[in-house]
């Protein structure tokens, strides 16, 4: 049996590696949120606000994980890397 969630994980970060790639060759700017190891970038697009999406994201965030969510994780970091999915 194959792990499903790992495959539709595979194709979502594809997909928004993608959007992402689109949006840089179309000269176009990305929005990125780093808290701690987390991270998020966004394509601009009219219908998002991103300073909502941001500032809920982050509200989450620390209402789940307290200040533990501005500690950052190394071997997670170096995970992500060795797995492809950090972006420079």
């Amino acid at each position: 049996m194959t792990d499903s969630s790992s495959d539709i994980t595979d194709m979502a970060n594809e997909l928004l590696a993608a959007k992402m790639e689109a949006a840089k060759n179309q000269g176009g700017m990305t929005h990125l949120l780093k808290l701690g190891s987390f991270h998020m970038e966004i394509v601009p697009n009219s219908n998002i606000d991103v300073d909502k999406l941001f500032r809920e994201t982050i509200t989450d965030l620390y209402d789940k994980f307290g200040e533990e969510v501005l500690k950052i994780n190394m071997s997670d970091i170096v995970k992500a890397q060795q797995n492809g999915a950090m972006h420079g």
